[in-house]
């Protein structure tokens, strides 16, 4: 005899969500017609992996909460993406202090080197000082640039005069690209090239090919992205989508993800 859906109301939410891994409020919701509490992306795929693991048809749910997403007319907005920055103020006022220091120090010395200047000229005038720390201060910013692309050069040119050595062997770093959710979290992910989609519900990292360009979709976003062992994290409640094309990765919104996947949001 068929499975129905009066069947898996009688098998009981804790029961499907320990057999299929969905978390037991989705089943809950399910079970109940209950539709506000996910995404679309995230009822159909619950109702696909329903549908393939009790070998039966919902398609009289799917058209209910189908209408029921249709008359919402969800425009959930996509946030969540922080970036941690790599530097502080800290760096600039070391800067400022230092130069500061130093200026004063000349000055002091240049004065103490010359007893025989009149006493109007030994005096130092406050108001200067302080529009040359306000100059110091403003054109830090610029230094620290200048810093940034000297440590590059440098950097550049180690490893060009490492490779010309030829006692020197040049190392290889291998590409990955791992994604690691913080919780269990319905994941959808689409092969550019091919457009071949895969999905599955997982709290373990999930590794794919590097080398390819990838379209993700996840159903929350606290994840974290490991990309040749820098990590980025993420931190939404809402369902989030990501492009990764030539080994970089970029939080995109709805309209560039059905642009990458011709038009179709999953």
């Amino acid at each position: 005899m068929s499975t129905t859906f009066d069947d898996l109301k009688k098998r009981g939410a804790q029961k499907i969500s320990e057999e299929t891994h969905i978390p037991i409020q989705y089943v809950k919701s399910i079970l109940e017609n209950k539709f506000d509490t996910f995404s679309k992306v995230q009822f159909m795929g619950f109702i696909s992996i329903l549908e393939r693991e009790y070998k039966l048809s919902l398609e009289d749910l799917k058209k209910t909460g189908l209408e029921h997403f249709a008359e919402q007319n969800i425009n959930q907005s996509e946030s969540g993406l922080f970036v941690v920055p790599e530097k502080t103020k800290q760096n600039k006022l070391l800067y400022i202090s230092i130069i500061v220091v130093v200026f004063l120090l000349v000055v002091i010395y240049s004065f103490s080197t010359k007893p025989d200047v009149e006493a109007d000229d030994k005096l130092i005038d406050d108001e200067h000082i302080e529009s040359v720390v306000e100059e110091i201060s403003t054109t830090v910013d610029t230094n620290e640039t200048k810093v940034e692309e000297l440590n590059t050069t440098i950097t550049t040119s180690q490893e060009v005069n490492s490779s010309k050595n030829p006692k020197i062997e040049a190392s290889t770093v291998e590409k990955t690209f791992t994604v690691e959710p913080k919780s269990k979290v319905w994941f959808g992910y689409i092969d550019i090239d091919t457009n071949k989609k895969y999905q599955k519900i997982t709290s373990k990292p999930v590794e794919l090919d590097p080398n390819k360009d990838w379209l993700l979709l996840f159903g929350h976003g606290y994840i974290d992205m490991f990309i040749n062992d820098k990590v980025q994290k993420f931190d939404s409640r809402n369902y989030v989508r990501f492009l990764y094309k030539n080994g970089t990765l970029k939080h995109i919104s709805l309209k560039e993800f059905k642009r990458f996947n011709r038009g179709r949001k999953w």
